[in-house]
């Protein structure tokens, strides 16, 4: 087998041009390339989506923001700024662009995503200005996901015009994140399942699991899912977030995730939304587990990027209705005796056994998903008193 490399090596001979779109899967070495190969000498400016990516960037070498300063000459600094604040300060006067050798644009896509979501006026200057082609000042993009590009695209039809594009996303030589299997749920309640079927890998072998979604009251029900469960779960949303703050424990593992890329103990499921989609780093080995409840398939690749190292199960929110990869387990006293289809109606319940609609499915799909598995299913049919009656045995297979 070929060992797989960074894309330091395919870039290595490369002088990237002016408006270069870099196409990279997550895990070949962007954020390496960036800090070791690109930025070289001179005065740079890196912008990023999210707060969390800005405070593990000012870590780096040579990089100061508005809210850490550098001291003395080098042969080069990195100026670190949101997409926001970037638009706000182009908002009159694009003036400050001139300054930089180069603008390194990281996870372009979500700029444009956000954009698009809540119509933001310094965003949309942001956009404005880096698309655009500048004499003195390269500016060079870099993405996982460039859907929300060829979305910009429909607006602007120029774009592809000015972007230089390198795509390494269908390179089989490039190094990337390997999932070992691969399941879909069509709702969030099917997570209970997944977490089911790893019961013995969180008690005995230390098993950890991300879980994405992206709203806070979804968040909270997971929290309870996992608690039910006697898991130890914390939700990190926004530390911007001022109508649902985070208290101090949840910043506090917010902050040493972000500088140790592990979750700290007691904790073995960390419960994220978007303002951890990307900029944060999990190095943790024991996180072996991600759950993506959502079907953009954008957020799903930038959340599964989230864990530095290839992983045992990646689950996904699928439109489609497959068959949630699923553990059942039917408590015994439902074993081979006669059931109504009312009382299988109320196992379904206990299950908390729903469809993508948010509905309990129904007996005849419930017992077609059993037989999937490792159960029979027979049908009786009885008469008494000239009515008929319908009955269903269950038993292992």
């Amino acid at each position: 087998m070929n060992e797989k490399k960074f894309l330091s090596y395919f870039l290595k001979d490369k002088n990237l041009e002016n408006n270069s779109l870099v196409i990279s899967p997550t895990g070949s070495g962007k954020t390496h390339f960036i800090f070791n190969e690109l930025i070289r000498k001179g005065r740079y400016l890196y912008l990023c989506d999210n707060e969390n990516l800005k405070t593990v960037i000012e870590e780096k070498e040579r990089t100061f923001s508005n809210r850490k300063e550098i001291e003395g000459f080098d042969d080069f600094s990195v100026e670190v700024m949101c997409y926001k604040q970037f638009g706000r300060k182009v908002l009159y006067d694009n003036s400050i662009i001139n300054q930089y050798e180069a603008i390194v644009c990281d996870e372009i896509h979500n700029l444009i995503d956000y954009q698009t979501f809540n119509n933001d006026v310094e965003l949309s200057h942001a956009i404005k200005e880096l698309f655009k082609k500048y004499d003195a000042t390269k500016i060079i993009y870099f993405t996982a996901t460039p859907y929300y590009l060829k979305v910009l695209e429909e607006d602007y039809p120029a774009l592809a015009e000015i972007l230089d594009v390198i795509d390494f996303s269908k390179n089989k030589d490039i190094r990337r994140y390997i999932n070992k299997r691969e399941a879909y749920i069509n709702h969030l309640s099917q997570i209970q399942f997944q977490l089911d079927e790893y019961k013995q890998s969180f008690e005995y072998a230390n098993l950890k699991c991300l879980i994405f979604t992206r709203e806070i009251h979804a968040m909270k029900k997971l929290e309870k899912m996992c608690i039910e469960r006697n898991l130890k779960p914390i939700c990190i949303w926004s530390r911007n977030n001022q109508v649902i703050e985070m208290n101090l424990e949840q910043l506090r593992v917010r902050d040493y995730l972000l500088k140790n890329g592990s979750l700290p103990e007691p904790y073995n499921v960390l419960i994220i939304n978007r303002a951890l989609e990307t900029g944060v780093n999990i190095t943790d080995k024991d996180m072996n587990l991600a759950i993506v409840n959502t079907t953009n398939l954008t957020q799903q690749i930038q959340v599964r990027g989230r864990i530095r190292h290839d992983i045992d199960l990646l689950v996904v929110r699928t439109k489609e209705q497959k068959l949630p990869d699923i553990k059942i387990d039917l408590d015994e006293k439902y074993l081979d005796i006669e059931l109504t289809k009312d009382e299988v109606e109320e196992i379904v319940v206990s299950l908390n056994f729903k469809n993508k609609k948010n509905q309990y499915v129904t007996v005849t799909k419930f017992l077609d998903i059993l037989q999937k598995h490792k159960y029979k299913v027979q049908t009786k049919r009885k008469t008494a008193n000239y009515i008929k009656s319908t009955y269903y045995i269950i038993s292992e297979n």
